[in-house]
């Protein structure tokens, strides 16, 4: 065992840059393998840290034509209460949001923007609350509530938060007369990886909405005892319960599903995440993919590296030999320095992922880097490592200690067909991932560039948002605008009930049109919002301010909505749950499909809805071109501030929106640029190896042709010549495998970007430009050799 160690560290010391390449290439390699496999764990484990997540579920309802997860508040109770099986019940409205909250501190009122949720107080004993402070039990007291550990220092600081008093603005819709709540308990914060938010929670009135069947705007999760079976619960629950009292004819085709808790997250149902935490599994699948293509090129690189260094090494082997070293040992220890290499690389990417996630380079990464959360995946990589190592090692060890050292030297066997092809196999298929990556990073940055310069229908370019509450919105209204536009800057300002543009999921309503039942999203706006926004009128006439001062509604459709109820303008569309004097509205105009969803989505029926008595708390601001967008932001603020001294005001663009819309896509065009980018630096230096190997052993051909006349640019054109050709093939390889995971990724998306095939050539493009300077770089000391030096060396 000395003689192994004593023979590792004589290579460490011999062989500096080779050493420091292959440790360098593996710990690359293993701190993506790493970083991509802690995402994937953090995607896989969602809603798993809940002590009963086996047992909970999602109640939803299945339709003909699609399905339903949120519900109205009869059809919930029923269900909760509709089994013996069912062990506890909630709901959850998560359509409240942000709300501006005030509390008193010891410095004077404060404002925050904070998400509360009302739900039923069984939550706590479904979902194991952790608390840190007050009990769980409070939630059953009406004006009690719950926050997480991080809120309760963020609004309190040092101080307990149990008794405080958290004041929201305009009050909690589904807590109608509570003007206040009081900390009852301070829970410890949940992961990210679950559907359970960081948030405020509160009992949602015993009676609020308990006999309205119209309105869904609710969650359902139960928990089952252990013997019960989902299906047979959702059974019985369709025999006995009366779908007519909401969906009429169509109750006989309506059935309940329970959706286990640890399954929502892959069903992909919003990929916003503004109502549910959603990811893709095949999204999933890929990133494990590029995982363990990084780690296969990474050991393909290990193993062409160590064989290049067979003809610097073969003459210590062969000494070792003589002195009385068996095959058996030497090979052990060829195999030793292979595993000790690896294992240094595998403490070294330790170090990597600690240090950029330290310096906040992982941004892209959602799960926490900290790499003490994950003991199973840093010891699973350290097996995976001398496995690797043990891998890469076998046929160098093999190869350097089977031949006789004259058929060695004389490059009998490292010239041999046998050896050509195994060298050529491996990296081939080093070129073949290459290319597939870069292909496939390419795309996803195309799609995101699609994405961003798609025209979506308004000027978002001109237009600033921001959020009020209702103190300004309610009272101080004519104020804010008026402040606003005494600015030069700004041209006008509007309003709107939703963040325009800013999710998937909307507010739906359900409306009679010439006696047919129609459905469509629905956003209230200010009669101005088209002319801010820039929406141009294809039909009828633009609101006006009268419009919002009338007694009716008016309603502006989109050219879906308008083209598949054949409506024109003057025509009536009556919300039958609207009070009477309200219900019946009038149809005045009519706009283009404006993408007010992400290009995930395809166009939906869209109204907007003039005059509905509702704040409307999200201000659009649209800005005079050229204008100093510094001044106007600050102004703004100013304006802000001057009305609520306490309300943190921000303000956003449409980049910034579009920015958080489309995160999902964007980290994962960042892990796979930057992966890609990895595989094509690890091929590098493996091709780096081979071209070391193949020199030393050609240097008497190299010789010889120079002798007889071959100039330095015929030499180094015939080694260019061969790993081109490897190119070429391995490129007729990787296209069409890049093209159909591309199409098959594309098909994720309604509007999406041309499958160009100036990408495919690019892609061959890099790749043989970069190997060519690596085979002429390597090869031009050799090909300006002195012939005469070259023959007598060999």
């Amino acid at each position: 065992m000395k003689t192994i160690i004593r023979n590792f560290i004589n290579v460490l010391i011999r062989f500096k840059v080779a050493t420091f390449l292959n440790v360098a290439g593996l710990a690359v390699a293993f701190a993506a393998f790493l970083i991509i496999m802690v995402q994937v764990s953090f995607e896989h484990n969602f809603d798993r840290c809940h002590p009963n997540s086996t047992r909970i579920y999602r109640m939803g309802l299945s339709f003909p034509d699609g399905a339903s997860m949120i519900h109205c508040r009869p059809l919930i109770e029923a269900f909760i209460h509709s089994s013996p099986h069912i062990e506890a019940g909630t709901l959850i409205n998560p359509y409240i949001g942000e709300m501006y909250v005030t509390v008193t501190r010891k410095e004077g009122k404060q404002g925050f923007k904070e998400t509360i949720i009302t739900c039923h107080p069984e939550i706590t004993r479904m979902f194991q609350f952790t608390m840190c402070e007050g009990e769980s039990s409070c939630l059953s007291e009406p004006e009690k509530a719950l926050m997480p550990e991080s809120m309760a220092h963020r609004l309190f600081g040092k101080e307990s938060a149990i008794g405080k008093q958290i004041v929201p603005d305009g009050g909690i819709w589904t807590k109608p007369g509570v003007k206040y709540l009081v900390v009852g308990g301070v829970y410890k914060d949940f992961p990210e990886n679950t559907q359970l938010k960081n948030v405020i929670y509160t009992e949602m009135s015993p009676d609020y909405a308990l006999t309205n069947w119209i309105s869904s705007n609710y969650f359902c999760y139960v928990m089952l005892d252990p013997s019960a079976s989902p299906k047979e619960v959702a059974e019985n629950f369709d025999a006995h319960f009366d779908y007519s009292k909401q969906y009429g004819d169509m109750a006989k085709d309506i059935h309940a599903e329970l959706v286990p808790l640890t399954d929502i997250y892959y069903m992909n149902e919003d990929s916003s995440g503004s109502l549910v935490k959603s990811g893709s599994a095949e999204k999933a699948r890929l990133l494990m993919l590029i995982a363990f293509l990084v780690i296969i090129v990474a050991g393909i690189d290990f193993t062409n590296f160590s064989t290049s260094l067979a003809p610097l090494r073969i003459k210590s082997i062969n000494t070792q030999k003589v002195l009385g070293s068996s095959a058996g040992i030497l090979r052990a220890s060829l195999l030793f320095e292979a595993v000790g290499i690896s294992l240094l690389a595998f403490l070294c990417s330790l170090f990597i992922v600690w240090g950029l996630g330290h310096m906040g380079w992982l941004y892209f990464v959602q799960a926490d880097t900290t790499l003490t959360a994950y003991p199973g995946l840093v010891g699973g990589l350290a097996v995976l490592s001398v496995i690797i190592g043990l891998i890469a090692g076998i046929y160098p060890s093999l190869y350097m200690t089977s031949f006789p050292p004259a058929l060695v030297l004389k490059g009998s066997f490292g010239l041999s067909s046998s050896g050509k092809k195994l060298r050529t196999a491996l990296i081939g298929f080093q070129f073949i991932v290459s290319i597939v990556l870069i292909i496939s990073a390419m795309f996803v940055r195309q799609q995101n560039r699609f994405m961003q310069k798609y025209s979506l229908g308004f000027d978002k370019d001109q237009v600033v948002v921001v959020e009020l509450n209702r103190n300004i919105m309610h009272d101080h209204k004519d104020s804010y605008v008026g402040g606003l536009k005494e600015y030069p800057g700004i041209e006008d300002v509007a309003f709107c009930s939703q963040k325009f543009g800013s999710e998937d999921s909307y507010r739906t309503w359900g409306g009679v049109y010439k006696e047919q039942s129609v459905n469509f999203t629905s956003l209230s706006v200010s009669w101005n919002f088209f002319k801010v926004m820039g929406i141009p009128l294809i039909g009828g006439r633009m609101p006006t301010e009268s419009d919002e001062r009338g007694n009716n509604y008016s309603y502006v459709f989109n050219r879906q909505m308008r083209d598949k109820w054949n409506m024109e303008p003057n025509d009536i569309m009556r919300i039958p749950w609207l009070e009477e004097e309200s219900a019946d509205g009038s149809v005045i105009g009519f706009v283009d499909d404006v993408k007010f969803t992400s290009l995930r989505q395809s166009v939906s029926e869209l109204g907007f809805v003039i005059n509905e008595p509702r704040l409307m708390l999200y201000s659009f601001i649209r800005v005079k071109a050229g204008s100093d967008i510094m001044g106007v932001v600050d102004h703004i603020r100013k304006t802000v501030a001057h009305l609520d001294p306490t309300y943190p005001c921000e303000v956003e663009f449409y980049d910034e929106i579009f920015d958080h819309l489309y995160h999902q896509e964007r980290n994962l065009s960042t892990m796979i640029l930057l992966f890609s980018l990895l595989a094509v630096i690890i091929s590098i230096v493996g091709i780096f190896g081979l071209v070391i190997f193949e020199t030393q052993y050609r240097r008497k051909e190299i010789g010889i042709r120079k002798v007889f006349g071959a100039t330095v640019h015929e030499i180094l054109v015939m080694f260019n010549k061969i790993y081109f050709r490897i190119v070429c093939v391995c490129f007729i390889i990787a296209a069409p495998l890049a093209y159909y995971g591309v199409r098959k990724w594309l098909e994720g998306f309604a509007y999406k970007t041309p499958i160009y095939w100036w990408i495919f050539a690019f892609a061959l493009l890099i790749v043989s430009l970069i190997t060519m300077f690596t085979v002429t770089f390597q090869n031009w000391r050799a090909a300006n050799a002195n012939p005469v030096d070259s023959i007598k060396t060999e």
